[in-house]
């Protein structure tokens, strides 16, 4: 179940469903309980990409780390992700991770 069906379910804008769902004041609070009470029955979650397409953040942190020629990885890279995942925690909040490793590829234009 997505957005627009759950608002079309109870009848609501898409919206009222979003800003009840979101904490915004201004929503009544009949209508608040009755968003959440659907959410329960529906089994109704957030679509993240829609979230991340519609707020612009994407809650994830880039990190380019060099490398020396000829090595895959760094020695430093592991502890650097240890302790730079608690920081980040510390400082952010909640964050869930998934590391991507890329390998660098060098190219010559002829």
């Amino acid at each position: 179940m997505n957005l627009k069906q759950l608002s079309e379910m109870l009848g609501l804008s898409q919206t009222t469903v979003s800003r009840a769902l979101n904490g915004y004041p201004e929503v009544n609070e009949a209508t608040r309980e009755r968003v959440l009470q659907a959410v329960k029955e529906t089994g109704y979650r957030p679509n993240k990409a829609a979230q991340r397409l519609a707020t612009g953040k994407a809650g994830s942190i880039g990190l380019v780390m060099p490398t020396a020629p000829g090595h895959q990885s760094d020695v430093h890279f592991g502890e650097f992700l240890r302790y730079g995942q608690a920081d980040a925690q510390a400082s952010l909040g909640s964050i869930k991770s998934a590391v991507r490793l890329c390998k660098q590829v060098e190219y010559s234009v002829q």
